[in-house]
């Protein structure tokens, strides 16, 4: 009897990690979100209510904006949620179509992991550096250049390749 609830925990525990890791970019903006509002609702009270300005809210608001930016970046690319520009592009035959839009993928990929290699740097650059109010190192912070950047790659390559299977699946028409 107690085995199959081990088995049922285990799925469970499973499904749960599946869940996370299957919505990471959503998990991780929800939280950011919450901390940036915390942090200015929390600034705003003690600077104007108690009149007793803490040093640390802006500075914690200002860097989970950051991560919140290149997060929430990956997340509009997993959605394919940013702007595009496809008039031209709907004006071509199927096929073409396709080909720009790997094309247009491909160049995405390399110029985000030019950005990634550049995260990387900078990351390793500010990595001693620590910030005023908050005491922690300002390499964590630029940490969310490479690892938004590395999150987009992985969603355009995995548009890319639904692109491919599409077009071998309607035989390029």
């Amino acid at each position: 009897m107690e085995n199959r609830h081990e088995g049922s925990n285990q799925a469970h525990e499973a499904g749960t990690w599946r869940w996370l890791t299957g919505n990471f970019e959503e998990v991780v903006c929800a939280v950011l979100l919450a901390v940036l509002v915390a942090a200015i609702s929390t600034g705003v009270t003690f600077r104007y209510v108690f009149n007793s300005p803490l040093p640390w809210p802006e500075e914690l608001a200002r860097y989970a904006l950051v991560w919140l930016t290149f997060i929430g970046a990956a997340l509009a690319t997993k959605r394919q949620g940013h702007i595009v520009v496809d008039f031209l592009g709907m004006l071509l035959p199927g096929r073409l179509r396709q080909w720009v839009a790997l094309a247009v993928h491909a160049i995405a990929v390399v110029i985000l992991a030019v950005f990634v290699c550049q995260g990387v740097f900078m990351v390793q650059k500010m990595w001693m550096a620590v910030s005023p109010a908050l005491s922690i190192r300002l390499g964590l912070v630029y940490v969310s250049i490479p690892l938004g950047c590395a999150l987009m790659i992985v969603h355009m390559i995995g548009q890319m390749h639904a692109t491919l299977k599409a077009a071998g699946a309607d035989g390029g028409r």
